[in-house]
């Protein structure tokens, strides 16, 4: 009888298998590529963008240093991310995302769990930057952009958005998971929670992903071998080009630079405010709790707008749709900086929010523009813009506010340098196809 059971219960299990696999193969490679990605961000953008805020004020009190030094952990973060982009691109395109996110996800999470031993502020600092901050920006939006990238043409809009809405996921899950740990336990619990988080989940996720679709016999967006062309012009999207730009080709032409210009004035004050995001509203008179509430109210938000803005980025022009999302968080700044009422707080989440549901198709429209080929080293090199505008920014403003006690000053000077980043998103824009340059 137990012979027969065992039999019966094998039997099932089979068939279960034989279903699952059916269902995983009526759904194109592409958006399991999309999802693993997207996990992937959920565990590292949720601890090491939005998460990473709620650790700003303890590592301030826990090592006496003022705002300025703990800016300049972030942003030095950045800086290098911004040196070694072009050599992370270069080997996304050699060797594939996946060996990058594998060696990425590695050195991030035994870089937290590092961290949990240092004694000194200038030992977190080594730590972080030589070990966190190279994992991160080697492994985690680098090659998950270029994979979506190469999977994607026509739905480009909606890949990109979904992975960009799993990181908000990550910070609104994160961001007061990290707070309750550091609050109730210290810093160092915190990190050691991150690190194990990393570990158990980016790297499982990362080992079934491919370069491409070319390379288990597919087509992109899951397009029959038989069907005419690649590209997708139509709707109203803009250029999606139908030719692989060279590195060489595409440094040659306005629209790189333009959209450099564009991608690192925007990055500069988004990542600003996003690190000193609890900072900012506790100087407004919230509680650190209350604050790190508000990161999750930033993140849910930013899920919806990313989602939203996808879905148009495969309607509209994107870099239209770059420029004007850049306005609302204009608008929360300023109802921070000059309005009185409490309810103003809230301008700034949602504000910045749909800001950063453009950020997918900022990335996108390198892709649009010149092609799958050299995705990965092109994105690299406009890190570099990005990396350098991310290192000052930060540290500008905790130093205002370390001069004056106020982020005053800091918030008006990143209104008028986001009002020229919606300015070049425009100025792209506005160039017609026939302007555009395409390789020789």
């Amino acid at each position: 009888m137990k012979s027969d059971e065992t039999g019966t219960g094998m039997k099932n299990l089979s068939a279960m298998m034989l279903f699952l696999r059916s269902m995983v193969n009526r759904v194109f490679f592409g958006w399991w590529v999309v999802l693993l990605g997207s996990i992937v961000l959920v565990v590292g953008a949720g601890i090491l963008i939005h998460g990473l805020t709620v650790f700003f004020l303890p590592l301030k009190r826990d090592f006496a240093v003022s705002s300025a030094s703990i800016s300049l952990l972030y942003g030095a973060s950045r800086l290098e991310g911004g040196a070694d982009g072009p050599l992370a691109g270069y080997l996304i395109d050699r060797w594939g995302p996946r060996v990058m996110m594998l060696i990425g996800a590695s050195l991030a999470g035994i870089g937290f769990l590092f961290l949990s031993l240092v004694e000194t502020f200038w030992q977190f600092f080594f730590v972080y930057i030589f070990t966190i901050s190279i994992g991160f920006n080697a492994g985690f939006f680098h090659p998950v952009y270029a994979a979506v990238n190469s999977w994607f043409i026509r739905h480009r809009g909606k890949a990109f958005a979904i992975t960009g809405a799993a990181a908000s996921i990550g910070g609104m899950i994160m961001a007061p998971l990290l707070s309750h740990l550091i609050l109730s336990f210290g810093w160092r619990t915190g990190a050691i929670s991150a690190g194990l988080i990393i570990l158990g989940v980016a790297i499982p996720c990362a080992l079934p992903i491919r370069r491409s679709p070319e390379s288990v016999g597919l087509l992109p967006d899951g397009m029959d071998p038989g069907a005419e062309g690649t590209a997708s012009t139509n709707r109203g999207i803009g250029i999606v080009t139908p030719v692989d730009f060279t590195v060489r080709q595409a440094l040659r032409t306005l629209d790189y630079w333009l959209l450099f210009l564009a991608i690192t004035l925007r990055v500069s004050i988004t990542v600003a405010l996003t690190i000193h995001f609890v900072p900012i509203f506790v100087w407004k008179g919230l509680t650190e709790v209350a604050s790190a509430y508000l990161v999750s109210l930033f993140a849910f938000s930013t899920i919806l707008a990313t989602l939203g803005i996808g879905w148009f980025g495969d309607r509209w022009p994107r870099s239209l749709l770059c420029s004007l999302g850049i306005f609302p968080n204009i608008v929360g700044i300023l109802s921070l900086v000059i309005s009185p009422s409490y309810s103003s707080i809230y301008a700034l989440p949602i504000g910045l929010a749909i800001t950063m549901g453009t950020v997918p198709l900022n990335w996108a429209l390198i892709g649009d523009l010149f092609g799958r080929r050299s995705y990965g080293s092109l994105r690299g090199i406009m890190v570099v813009g990005s990396g350098t505008g991310t290192f000052f920014t930060p540290i500008f403003a905790g130093w205002m506010h370390d001069r004056t006690g106020s982020y005053f000053i800091a918030l008006w000077t990143f209104i008028l340098i986001h009002l020229a980043a919606a300015v070049f998103f425009l100025l792209l824009h506005r160039r017609s196809p026939r302007e555009r340059d395409l390789p020789d």
